[in-house]
């Protein structure tokens, strides 16, 4: 049977958890309300955000119609000189598993014991191992699912702070040839299959603890080169790409042009490329510093 919760909640709630271990924590398109998108546990300390409100957001992209090179430099600068560097791309795929707890499910002997699974989707799992590739260490790229069945479960995780040691972690470069993934508890251990396969990846202190190693970057910065990151990915899969350009146009008011040519290319450009990328695929991306 599927647990009760979908992934949204889910996805809310570990993000939420995950802003409170990291200096900082960005992600393009976590909500509408919040400044350029950021999550609500996130808050910026931007003195002056009233005075670039007007070219930043009202109802949807195509407010930004006629903002100049200039002003989203400007605004870019007032970022960076505000907010932590950051260290880190993060893509997450936030799965729905299912709970299997009878001997005649199909993976049961690899845990003789139940356990969760949830399906690895073919073309996503390939993109995912694109982008794995093209970061070059730049990018973390993971699946996040529960170890847990229940609403009641997720919502006293949520307000002990306890829903991401709660939940299990694969790396989608580990995952590659696979059609599912099955795990029996917390933590960044399972089985792949159809063949069966033990799969450790690192958990989610290690990958924060990489983060920090990592070269840092300022805000802008950190969005180009998020941006350049998966158009590297989707450079030889057409129909991929197709599909993001699609996104862009939708988020744009159907025309790449509304962004001014000088604006391309900029760090505002970039925010807009890494939220047509979440909607087409579905592939949620989180700046951490």
């Amino acid at each position: 049977m599927w647990v009760e919760f979908k992934e949204k909640p889910f996805e809310t709630y570990f993000l939420a958890e995950l802003s409170r271990r990291t200096n900082i924590l960005y992600s393009p398109d976590q909500t509408d309300e919040g400044v350029l998108g950021f999550d609500g546990a996130f808050f910026l300390a931007l003195p002056e955000w009233r005075e670039f409100f007007p070219f930043v957001r009202f109802r949807r992209w195509r407010r930004f119609i006629g903002m100049s090179a200039s002003a989203i430099d400007e605004f870019g600068q007032a970022l960076n000189d505000r907010l932590p560097p950051f260290n880190l791309n993060l893509f997450v795929q936030y799965k729905r598993p299912e709970w299997l707890g009878r001997r005649n499910a199909t993976e049961w002997a690899s845990w003789t014991a139940p356990y969760f699974r949830y399906t690895i989707e073919e073309k996503q799992q390939r993109l995912l191992e694109k982008i794995d590739r093209a970061a070059s260490g730049r990018a973390a790229v993971i699946y996040a699912a529960a170890a847990f069945r229940t609403s009641d479960e997720l919502f006293a995780h949520a307000r002990s702070g306890m829903v991401t040691t709660h939940s299990n972690l694969a790396s989608a470069a580990r995952l590659t040839g696979h059609q599912r993934f099955t795990y029996a508890a917390p933590g960044h251990f399972g089985v792949a299959h159809s063949e069966p396969e033990d799969v450790e990846s690192p958990s989610l202190d290690d990958l924060l603890r990489g983060a920090a190693d990592s070269e840092s970057l300022p805000f802008t910065r950190q969005m180009k080169a998020a941006a350049e990151l998966i158009e590297n990915a989707l450079e030889d899969d057409s129909d991929a790409r197709v599909l993001w350009r699609s996104a862009r146009e939708a988020l744009l008011g159907g025309e790449f042009g509304d962004l001014s040519p000088r604006s391309r290319g900029s760090w505002l450009d970039a925010i807009v490329s890494l939220i047509a990328f979440s909607h087409a695929f579905d592939i949620r991306i989180h700046a951490i510093g």
